[in-house]
């Protein structure tokens, strides 16, 4: 009886259980790694994108005892390229597999995510199909794209942090802080989530100095666990990296990151700008040179970075409560306003998108409900969404592909994006708060 009951909970209305739409997905992805062994073989336009590539180069340079760096154009952390060794001594789809298998993980992982926010089987099972079949995250993680890794680290946070494993998910935020430097947008929300309601720290035994005594009555137990370990993995791993590689890994890792311009087109209407100048491809990249810059460009870089960092810290403020929402919104509005915003950096609020919305129930039996809290502003919102990243796409086929000059229609294109993304934002925020004010 326990066993049926579990088989039965783990079960939607249409008889698919989570299981089943794990194995689905899972022969989904298997069937486009195959078809990617045939595009590449035969077709001009390649299946496999162009960075795997450069990740399994640093990972034969690593397999040899050299520097991954060694390798023009990887800017990660070495941990990447030493994942991805079996590339070189296994087979070439290792990493692909690897990054799939992620996918499947952070289906799961949404699974129990939801479960514990209190949500129905049916609603747990429609998120996880939104996440396993969407067409962009499918192709992304089998073309051989990285950037689900991080994003299932997150999920893994969340996971974590929901279920009061502090030490867990701090271990886990520090590594992807590491693999990646946008998660450090989440820490001011975290923060705010575990010192909401929880005892603080009780003072020591013995007369503890002021400061200390200052930080004891400020901060909850949680947040100095999350804080010391989240801090010293970061910190582990990246000066073991250094010990390793030196300057070389800071630079590529992390200051050309901080530092980058893209005078190439991508999503970001900055493109224009930075290609219009001819100093960019000089210094694109180096962050330390531009220290000593000109009043003009430092001015310049504010203005680049000011709106984000309104937009992230607010939203983390405001929105801290509901610890899922929060990362989706403030990873949408770092992405939408970053200096730089390509097609992989959607993944990233992609696996955080089906935790965000309290209506998956609704939209899983496609009721039709009163008008504040319908799906229908939802979708207007993801239709303009859509379009706008059409629109963008067909000017963009016309530059790349026909060699027609169209940066300044491009530069619209990607003006009209922006503001797609920013009415998708705001559309819910807006929502959540009508939810909100609903009569439980």
């Amino acid at each position: 009886q326990r066993r049926v009951g579990r088989r039965a909970r783990g079960r939607d209305a249409s008889g698919m259980d989570a299981r089943a739409l794990l194995i689905l997905a899972a022969k989904m992805r298997v069937a486009l790694l195959a078809w990617g062994i045939v595009q590449d073989s035969f077709f001009e336009v390649p299946y496999t994108d162009v960075d795997y590539d450069v990740f399994t180069d640093a990972a034969r340079f690593m397999a040899d005892g050299r520097s991954p760096y060694e390798r023009d154009t990887y800017r990660y952390s070495p941990l990447l390229a030493g994942a991805l060794i079996p590339n070189v001594l296994v087979h070439p789809l290792w990493g692909k597999c690897l990054f799939a298998s992620g996918d499947l993980l952070a289906g799961w992982l949404i699974k129990g995510i939801l479960e514990r926010r209190g949500c129905e089987e049916k609603a747990c099972a429609t998120a996880m199909a939104v996440w396993l079949f969407n067409p962009f995250t499918v192709t992304v993680s089998t073309r051989g794209s990285c950037e689900s890794l991080v994003s299932i680290m997150m999920l893994t946070v969340l996971h974590g942090l929901l279920r009061n494993r502090v030490a867990f998910a701090a271990a886990v935020y520090g590594v992807a802080t590491h693999l990646r430097i946008y998660p450090v947008i989440y820490a001011l929300p975290t923060m705010a989530f575990l010192g909401g309601g929880v005892p603080k720290s009780p003072p020591p035994r013995r007369d503890p100095s002021p400061l200390r005594l200052a930080v004891l009555r400020a901060l909850s137990r949680d947040q100095v666990v999350f804080a010391t370990v989240s801090a010293g993995v970061f910190f582990a791993i990246g000066g073991a990296c250094y010990v390793a590689y030196g300057d070389e890994f800071l630079h590529e890792a992390f200051l050309y990151h901080l530092g980058r311009s893209d005078p190439r087109h991508n999503f970001s209407p900055s493109f224009y700008g930075t290609y219009l100048d001819p100093r960019v491809s000089e210094r694109s990249g180096r962050f330390g040179d531009d220290v000593g810059g000109t009043a003009s460009r430092v001015a310049g870089k504010l203005a680049h970075v000011a709106p984000q960092i309104l937009v992230v810290a607010s939203i983390g403020v405001k929105y801290a409560s509901d610890l899922p929402l929060c990362f989706f919104a403030q990873t949408l509005g770092f992405v939408a306003f970053n200096s730089v915003s390509t097609a992989q950096y959607f993944v990233w609020y992609f696996c955080l998108a089906p935790l965000a919305f309290p209506e998956w129930l609704r939209f899983a039996r496609f009721e039709i409900v009163h008008s504040k809290t319908s799906w229908f502003p939802h979708l207007r919102a993801l239709a303009l969404w859509q379009l706008a990243q059409v629109l963008w796409l067909a000017v963009a086929y016309l530059l790349e592909f026909r060699g027609v000059a169209v940066f300044l229609e491009l530069w619209v294109a990607s003006v009209a994006f922006l503001g797609a993304n920013a009415c998708f934002l705001v559309d819910v925020l807006n929502r959540r708060r009508a939810v909100e004010k609903q009569p439980q």
